[in-house]
């Protein structure tokens, strides 16, 4: 999977999809063909009425609040919202423009009129406090991005402003939207169990959008779920800080998660692991985060060299812990 991170819905931002930009982007410029008159249809409705949904979207019926009109920029503010950055699959991105039902080319010729299923989003309302939180994107992050990039390789420099129709739910807290974008993406061959295990861990109130967001938040987490989580998400993230470009963000995370299960062999002071880093969860998780960042760099390289059968994951986990645990127990 060609993967990368990011905590904001344009494509801009994220370098993987630079490639499938100009890809498009040349595909609109042609003097000729589809794509050409697809540019000009696209160029004449946005100026019309700024929305994709007559046109571009597959029909429905009108009325109801469970179908609402977004900017493209609102749905980039519910990036805020979450408690781990989403990944982007660059190649589930280019299925939508240019596979099967591609809305620039479809495999074999011709092309998608319609986008044929809706972009679907959140809101966590709390009658308490009286207060609502969204729209949060629990389903479409791919189709988001893959929009988006159809306007801009029309020439729509304003292709933040355009409203796309998104289908709507309610919630209660951010628990149920993890739950939900868990079961809106099981089944997803771009969706991994690297973020099935971060989002259910995020539930405990840890979060996952950085390395920071996880040392000031840790004292949050209670159960193994909850620090495996955050050891999976905090070395992929480091990894993406440190620029080791390696492996993959899930190869990453599987490597936190993998490490979390060989300090648990290591029994510190006669006991679990678990028992070890809940007697002083801030200074105990920082020490040892500390030792994974001054040894991943080296670890990589041990993995990448290891010719012994196993995932890469273990690999890197089994590179790093004996060096943790010498450093830190």
């Amino acid at each position: 999977m060609a993967a990368s991170l990011f905590s904001n819905y344009d494509p801009v931002e994220i370098s993987d999809l630079a490639p499938l930009i100009e890809r498009a982007t040349e595909f609109m410029n042609r003097p000729k063909g589809g794509a050409a008159e697809l540019k000009k249809r696209l160029l004449n409705r946005m100026a019309a009425c700024n929305s994709l949904r007559l046109d571009f979207q597959i029909k429905k019926p009108e009325g109801g609040s469970a179908l609402r009109e977004f900017a493209f920029s609102d749905l980039a503010e519910g990036a805020s919202h979450e408690s781990l950055p989403q990944a982007v699959d660059s190649n589930a991105v280019e299925q939508i423009l240019f596979g099967r039902d591609g809305l620039i080319k479809k495999t074999g010729g011709g092309r998608a009129d319609r986008l044929m299923e809706d972009i679907e989003v959140a809101f966590i309302q709390d009658v308490i406090a009286n207060t609502v939180v969204g729209p949060i994107v629990t389903s479409g992050r791919h189709r988001t991005l893959a929009l988006q990039i159809l306007l801009m390789a029309a020439g729509i420099k304003g292709y933040r402003n355009i409203k796309v129709r998104c289908s709507v739910i309610e919630v209660g807290s951010l628990q149920e939207v993890q739950e939900r974008i868990i079961s809106a993406n099981v089944g997803s061959r771009d969706f991994s169990r690297a973020e099935i295990r971060e989002r259910l861990g995020s539930t405990g109130g840890v979060s996952l959008i950085s390395c920071d967001a996880i040392q000031s938040t840790i004292l949050q987490a209670n159960t193994a779920k909850d620090f495996k989580a955050a050891f999976s998400a905090y070395v992929k993230l480091l990894a993406a800080d440190l620029q080791l470009n390696f492996y993959t963000p899930v190869q990453y995370s599987d490597a936190g998660n993998s490490l979390w299960n060989e300090l648990e062999k290591a029994r510190p002071e006669g006991g679990t692991f678990s028992k070890w880093i809940k007697t002083d969860k801030e200074g105990r998780f920082s020490k040892v985060m500390a030792s994974v960042k001054q040894t991943l760099p080296t670890a990589v390289v041990t993995a990448q060299h290891n010719s012994a059968n196993g995932s890469k994951a273990g690999k890197i986990a089994k590179a790093l812990a004996p060096i943790v645990a010498v450093q830190c127990f």
